[in-house]
Formats: C-alpha cells, sequence, structure tokens
C-alpha cells in the first residue's frame, strides 16, 4: 500500500533509518514500508549513518538522538545543509536534541505506530511545502 499525501503527488520512496536499537529499527521500517517505502537504508552506528547522510537519496530520515558510538548530531546537519527532511526519534525529551535542531520534530520512545506514521508524513509533506515557491 502506497500512501499519497493529498496535497501532491508525494509519497516515501526511500527512508533513512538511524537507530541502535534492533527491534526498534524493524518497528520503523515495516512503519515505513506500509507507507510505501521501498527503499529503507538502517544504520545502528554514527560513523555509516552520517556517510549514507552526506551522499544518499533520501525522501526522508527517522534518527535516533543518542546511539552506542555517539549521536545523530552530525547527521541531522548533513541532512540539513542537503534539504533532506527528518524527525528525531527519542527516549528522552527535547533537551537531548542538539540546541540548533531543537524547532525539528521529534517523537518520544515509545510511540504508538499512527504517530510515527503521521509525523514522517507531515515532516515531508511540511518541508516539500517551503521549498514550493509561493505566489504573490
Amino acid at each position: 500500500m502506497q500512501v499519497q499525501i493529498s496535497d501532491g503527488d508525494m509519497a516515501v520512496r526511500s527512508v533513512l533509518i538511524v537507530e541502535d536499537e534492533a527491534l526498534v529499527s524493524i518497528l520503523i521500517e515495516d512503519l515505513v514500508r506500509d507507507l510505501g517505502a521501498t527503499d529503507v537504508q538502517i544504520f545502528g552506528n554514527a560513523a555509516s549513518a552520517l556517510k549514507a547522510a552526506e551522499i544518499g537519496d533520501f525522501d526522508v530520515a527517522v534518527l535516533d538522538v543518542l546511539l552506542a558510538d555517539g549521536d545523530s548530531r552530525e547527521i541531522a546537519d548533513a541532512l540539513a545543509r542537503r534539504g533532506i527532511p527528518f524527525l528525531f526519534s527519542t527516549g528522552s525529551g527535547s533537551d537531548s536534541l542538539p540546541e540548533r535542531h531543537r524547532d525539528r520534530p521529534m517523537i518520544i520512545k515509545p510511540f504508538p505506530d499512527g504517530d510515527l506514521q503521521a509525523l514522517l508524513l507531515k515532516t515531508l509533506r511540511d518541508t516539500r511545502r517551503d521549498a514550493i515557491p509561493q505566489a504573490a
């Protein structure tokens, strides 16, 4: 099933997931595949995820804040530089987010499946809407 976003021909096709808990990464993968994603890349550490964030072609990303080998701060920076929308998934509050990314969407673990899917779609839709020039 592919979920189309109501205000355009946008769909979730490619997703970067950065999550060091295997069960959580599998859950997120299943949820994004339910939205129609066909290219899902999952990384459990910051070093390899950063390389993917710098060169990969993603519609959207889900970033765990705290990882076994550090945090997702540099990954978020790389995605932001490239204009790739992302949201944070964390077991902590917004205080765990880098100051420069505290305005980004965030979901607290554990989360209901539908909440993550809705936030993912909203993040993608809002970013795409912001990128469309507005008529004067």
